[in-house]
Parts: C-alpha cells; sequence; structure tokens
C-alpha cells in the first residue's frame, strides 16, 4: 500500500476514497472501507482512504481520546482489507481552516482524484465541521464524483461505534469490546528490558513500551495473545498479561510508580527484546494485588497461567468447531 502524508496535487490520478478517523477499524468502519474497495474494483482505479494520525478533538476541543488504534496499527489493517493507498493528515489548525468546498477540491479531488467518495451515516467535514453527505453529493453533480453514505452498523443488537467500544475496554468486559471489534483488541509496543522479577520467579515476561496516545484496559491480569512477526509470518502465542504497579514489589527504594503492561508467552522461549509485538487481550482474569510474599505471588502466576490455557483453548476449540 502506498501512504502519503502529504496532500499535493496529483498524488492519485483516478480513486474510489473512504473518508474517516477510523479508531478501532470496526465493522461500521469496515462498511465504508470495503465500499471504497467495491468501487475501485468497478471504476478500475485504486481503492484509497484519508484519514488523520491524531484524533480530530485534539486539535478541535484541546483534549482527545486515547486510541484504540495508533495509525500503524490502522494502515496495517487497511491494507488488510485491499487499500491501494493512504493519505495520513495531521488535523492542523491550517486543515481546520479549509472549507468544505475547498476540502473537496484541495484534497479529494485534487489531490486523490475521487470518482468515489464513501463515508460513515454521520461523517463531517471542513471548517466548524460545515460538511456532510448530503453537501459531498451536491459537489459530486458538479466534479462527477458519486457518494455513499453507510448505514450505521449493529452487533448483538448494540450500536457500534469507537466510544462504545472504549467504554467496554475500561469497564474489563473485553468480550464484548472484542464482539463489537470483531476481533481481539491489541496493544502494539517495543518490546523493553524491565527488573527481570518474571524471570527471577520462573515466569520470564515481555514488558511492551506502548505508544503514548494508545488505549490501555485498566489495572488487571488478562488471557491473551501476542502477535510475534518472523521471517516466515506472525505467529500468535498464548499468554497471560499483567497491567499494573507490581504492589508485591514497588515501594522499595527506588521502585518507580507508574503502571507496566508484562506479557508472560506460554510455552514460549527466546529473546524478543527491540521487537515490535502486539498484545491482544481477549478476557479479564482478575485485579491485580499485592501478596504477602514472593511464593504467594508465584503460586497465583501458576494458577493464572492454567486459568488462561485453559479459556485460551476453549477458545481455540470453539474457533475450529464454528
Amino acid at each position: 500500500m502506498e501512504i502519503f502524508f502529504q496532500s499535493k496535487p496529483g498524488l492519485v490520478e483516478r480513486s474510489a476514497v473512504a473518508l474517516g478517523f477510523f479508531d478501532g477499524v470496526h465493522p461500521g468502519h469496515q462498511v465504508v472501507l470495503k465500499k471504497a474497495v467495491e468501487e475501485a474494483r468497478r471504476l478500475g482505479c485504486k481503492a484509497g482512504v484519508v484519514t488523520f494520525r491524531d484524533h480530530p478533538r485534539g486539535l478541535i476541543r484541546g483534549k482527545s481520546p486515547l486510541l484504540l488504534t495508533v495509525i500503524e496499527q490502522r494502515l496495517d489493517l487497511f491494507e488488510s482489507m485491499g487499500l491501494d493507498v493512504a493519505l495520513v493528515l495531521t488535523f492542523s489548525e491550517e486543515l481546520c481552516r479549509l472549507s468544505p468546498h475547498e476540502y473537496v477540491d484541495d484534497v479529494l479531488v485534487g489531490a486523490m482524484g475521487a470518482k468515489s467518495i464513501s463515508v460513515g451515516h454521520n461523517h463531517h467535514f471542513g471548517r466548524d465541521r460545515e460538511g456532510n453527505a448530503d453537501l459531498l453529493r451536491q459537489f459530486g453533480q458538479e466534479r462527477d464524483f458519486v457518494v455513499h453514505a453507510a448505514p450505521m452498523v449493529y452487533v448483538e443488537n448494540l450500536e457500534v461505534s469507537s466510544s462504545r467500544i472504549r467504554q467496554l475496554i475500561e469497564a474489563k468486559d473485553m468480550e464484548l469490546a472484542n464482539t463489537l471489534l470483531s476481533r481481539p483488541f491489541t496493544v502494539r509496543g517495543e518490546v523493553v528490558q524491565g527488573a527481570r522479577r518474571g524471570r527471577m520467579l520462573g515466569f520470564p515476561t515481555a514488558n511492551l513500551l506502548p505508544a503514548f496516545n494508545q488505549l490501555l484496559p485498566p489495572v488487571g491480569v488478562y488471557a491473551g495473545t501476542a502477535r510475534i512477526d518472523g521471517p516466515s509470518g506472525p505467529r500468535f502465542q498464548p499468554a497471560v498479561i499483567n497491567i499494573g504497579f507490581r504492589p508485591t514489589f514497588n515501594g522499595s527504594e527506588g521502585e518507580e510508580k507508574t503502571a507496566t503492561i508484562e506479557a508472560h508467552l506460554l510455552d514460549f522461549k527466546g529473546d524478543l527484546y527491540g521487537q515490535t509485538v502486539e498484545i491482544g487481550f481477549l478476557k479479564f482474569l482478575r485485579d491485580e494485588q499485592k501478596f504477602d510474599g514472593l511464593e504467594a505471588l508465584t503460586n497465583q502466576i501458576a494458577q493464572d497461567c492454567q486459568v488462561a490455557r485453559c479459556y485460551l483453548d476453549q477458545c481455540l476449540a470453539d474457533a475450529s468447531s464454528s
């Protein structure tokens, strides 16, 4: 997939584009993106997406929500859906000042050569969010492009939205959050060196350094997976994940009281330092707690591993039978 980070005239000769921030790339977003791919095949042009690196609310309201998917994750998901080209814009004051007319002429038509434009049911664009699907259709009649506005999508009778999925994750309801996402919620980051206490206890962990603007589940212990990319492709390793402050150890001299993400990969041997790993959260197991000593902590970790293994084995069995 071609990726551009600046809008310039003639980036793409002709395209069918999807517009949106697409945080989470959930089923509602997927309808919009799939329509762009479908239209591109019909028109014999490139399938494109115009999106933003950071959440527009950061500039508009001064504060943006933490993201379900950082831009690197979204780009990977776009490519997996068959998109050919992405224009990733920075939501700047200059861009905010563009009228809907200027945004269409300069970005969608001028840069992307849009012949088909797909948007969500509530998409707005241009200065003061003046533009919407109806205005796009008016512009399309003058500039020779068609417009497709997707309806709201429901999963299990629930309206699918990024804000609802965030709420579910913050409530530790990973299973319903993943159902609305249509895949596991993941956090991506570099594996960095920790205090090596897990190795000392017999449960070595990969310590993840996520992006500063990525949403993290609440403090606690989770069953999940770790995606490890290698020469032969990605592989998924079952894992027990702890997000928290290590209360059994915290309080000692020099200990930083900052939350960490530590994943113990079941049945894994190897060195992941410096690699980028994506951790998938499948089920909340328990709250973090302080133990009286290392033996009690070790016993609990062993129990967590057993519970996680049973849950993940059942997930695999259910997936293979469906």
